[in-house]
């Protein structure tokens, strides 16, 4: 699948000269965030964590376009996940967080309309699947806590996991859905504020790492990615 994939993409951007009316190849750069925000503080944030970049080519078709990208990113992300003991007697006092480390490479296929010509920029929007191909992961976790006696929630019990038990591993491919809306400034610039809905979960069943000798994960479902992710590019060709 993931051959397949990149594939697609590939003879997508490189292929598709002896068909298209128009055909053009780019690079492009920028960051990811939960957040939009113009703040100066939160886009350094985004580059510093979420760095994003890479190339796309776009093979035009009148005011339709195929846009597949191959982009590097980078992501520190965390996960609170509310979770039971698996005693089902004692849960923990506060969520149990995932602090995620991760390289990725992102590989969307998108399919857009330029609707608004404004002369000096051209105005468009755009839909399409992505997928994420882990790079290199790391995970941590939190090996001391405290957990609360459901029957008893003054009496408090302190526990330290095994050294080895905060090792979880991320799937190799996540998949995902992107939309978004795009500008083509002065023929060569792009400017792009696209939204990536996480459609996977980023772990595999934790249940069946060593946290599920701790914890039961079989209620959560708020370990997919959905970032909003900000670029810049320059139309070489």
């Amino acid at each position: 699948m993931k051959k397949s994939f990149l594939l697609i993409a590939a003879l997508l951007m490189l292929g598709s000269t002896m068909f298209a009316q128009d055909l053009d190849l780019g690079v492009k750069i920028g960051y990811q965030t939960p957040n939009l925000s113009y703040q100066k503080a939160d886009i350094k944030s985004g580059f510093q964590n979420h760095l994003t970049f890479g190339i796309f080519g776009r093979v035009e078709y009148g005011m339709l376009y195929v846009q597949p990208e191959v982009l590097y990113f980078k992501t520190n992300n965390i996960f609170s996940l509310d979770v039971a003991n698996t005693s089902q007697t004692w849960l923990p006092e506060e969520t149990v967080t995932f602090t995620l480390n991760e390289a990725n490479l992102q590989v969307p296929i998108l399919v857009g309309v330029k609707f608004l010509d404004l002369g000096v920029a051209t105005l468009r929007a755009q839909v399409g699947p992505t997928a994420n191909f882990t790079l290199a992961s790391t995970t941590l976790f939190d090996k001391e806590f405290k957990l609360i006696n459901d029957d008893d929630p003054e009496h408090v019990q302190e526990m330290t996991l095994e050294d080895d038990s905060n090792i979880i591993d991320t799937k190799a491919i996540a998949w995902g859905m992107q939309a978004g809306l795009g500008a083509d400034i002065l023929g060569k610039i792009t400017l792009d504020i696209n939204y990536n809905f996480g459609l996977s979960k980023v772990f595999g069943n934790l249940n069946n790492t060593n946290l599920g000798n701790y914890f039961d994960f079989s209620n959560v479902d708020n370990t997919k990615q959905s970032l909003f992710m900000v670029t810049v590019g320059y139309k070489f060709l």
